[in-house]
């Protein structure tokens, strides 16, 4: 079962709606919309590298991706995504802290991602991709 494929649809589809009306026809005041900046992770790029992250389309990982969360100090951050309402805030030096640069570094490289642009990236989508994992407001029981 790909679960985390299907949230993945729902967040980029929704991050998608949020940019449309950024990209209405320009009017003569306005300059014509630029083209995505060059080193941006595409939808397939995040989706192969939140499958990473969360160990595939069952996001078995999940559990361990929530204590590396935790014993970087960031507890009040997860509980907010795994609980129901509204989810707290993280940041890109948070995202580098909690997986190691190496490994930002690594991802964005086999990718050809700007690394900072890249965890900029996943500090917006991870929180909303744990908060879908978790509709009931619990994690699965660890392993």
């Amino acid at each position: 079962m790909d679960i985390l494929g299907e949230i993945l649809k729902q967040v980029l589809a929704g991050a998608a709606e949020q940019q449309a009306p950024q990209q209405r026809a320009p009017t003569p005041q306005q300059p014509a919309p630029q083209a995505a900046p060059p080193g941006m992770p595409s939808p397939d790029d995040l989706a192969d590298i939140f499958k990473q992250i969360f160990g595939g389309g069952s996001a078995e990982k999940l559990p361990e991706v929530v204590k590396q969360f935790e014993e970087k100090g960031m507890r009040d951050q997860v509980d907010s995504w795994v609980r129901p309402g509204p989810n707290k805030p993280v940041d890109r030096r948070q995202i580098e802290d909690v997986f190691g640069t190496r490994e930002i570094d690594e991802l964005a490289r086999k990718r050809n991602i700007d690394r900072e642009q890249l965890a900029e990236v996943l500090s917006r989508y991870i929180p909303k991709i744990i908060d879908e994992l978790t509709p009931s407001g619990q994690m699965q029981a660890r392993r």
